[in-house]
């Protein structure tokens, strides 16, 4: 089986652990991200280290870091790894237009440029300053997964120039890819525009869609082959958990189970413990993950979201 890049280097599917997380962050210190929302700003390695240990503990296993060429610190994220044994799989790409400045280089480039810069972190290690200055600083981490995202109910022109320079390296390299959706909007033209520039669709991580529960798109959107990332456990301003625990039996029942995959989404200080907030990365192993055995999920179901799903996405 293909190996997986992490922050340990190179590793079989076997070594990621038995509860892989499929969507979250560790950092992010740079960008309007977190000047503009405070809250956003997570900049400290020993309270971040502190979290990650809360994972481990719990049995927690590898981690997608979702920060892509923006508001990423590849130096922090290793070494938390290094001090908690946690593997943590990088990702190079584009997020949300939010994240960046108006006249950052992702609006510059043209897709030839923007094709080298993203392939050689994958071939040759991340650039640890994300590209912001003329020299260029090479991690000895690679990216392991590319990202790409839709604003609400819209794909904006530059993502589509984007998602094109996104296929174009996934074309080269095999690299699994993840959309980011906006309250769960844009999903379906996320997809076809992936699927147009030659990505495909078992490849693909739909993430946050159940923040639009229904049923019927997960369905259609599972049917197509690709791979659906729920992250509302424990945020009930989005839902009660009620909800999606509905739609994860539910789309079990319908032969979806191999579609599904969960994440923490722990991007603001007040979700830590470590920055006094809470529930922590910990709490979908500590508190959801039982919650789903008691309202009957099986073993074999927890396997597939748990563990079997996202390797077969970073895999394939």
């Amino acid at each position: 089986m293909k190996s997986i890049e992490t922050t340990l280097g190179p590793l079989p599917a076997d070594q990621l652990g038995t509860r892989i997380n499929a969507h979250d962050h560790l950092f992010l210190d740079s960008g309007p991200g977190g000047v503009n929302v405070p809250d956003f700003l997570l900049d400290d390695v020993d309270k971040t280290t502190a979290e990650i240990r809360r994972w481990a503990a719990a049995g927690g296993g590898a981690i997608v870091d979702t920060m892509p060429t923006t508001g990423r610190n590849v130096d922090k994220c290793l070494e938390v790894s290094r001090q908690t044994g946690v593997p943590i799989i990088m990702s190079t790409g584009f997020h949300k237009g939010a994240y960046y400045w108006p006249d950052h280089w992702r609006y510059l480039y043209d897709e030839d440029e923007m094709v080298e810069l993203t392939l050689t972190e994958i071939t040759e290690g991340i650039e640890r300053t994300n590209y912001r200055g003329p020299v260029i600083k090479r991690s000895t981490v690679k990216a392991g997964v590319m990202k790409i995202a839709g604003e609400y109910n819209r794909v904006t022109d530059n993502m589509k120039k984007l998602i094109r320079v996104i296929g174009r390296v996934h074309q080269k390299t095999e690299t699994p890819v993840y959309a980011h959706t906006e309250h769960g909007t844009a999903a379906e033209e996320l997809l076809d525009l992936l699927e147009d520039a030659g990505i495909p669709l078992n490849r693909v991580l739909i993430c946050h869609l159940d923040r639009n529960p229904d049923l019927f798109v997960h369905k259609h959107i599972a049917k197509r082959g690709a791979f659906l990332e729920y992250d509302t456990p424990s945020r009930i301003k989005y839902q009660p958990e009620s909800i999606v625990i509905r739609l994860m039996r539910s789309m079990i029942e319908a032969g979806y189970g191999d579609r599904i995959m969960l994440g923490g989404d722990m991007a603001r200080r007040s979700y830590l413990k470590a920055y006094g907030g809470g529930p922590g990365f910990e709490y979908l192993l500590t508190v959801f993950t039982p919650r789903l055995v008691r309202e009957g999920f099986s073993e074999e179901d927890l396997q597939l979201i748990w563990e079997d799903n996202p390797v077969r996405w970073l895999t394939g």
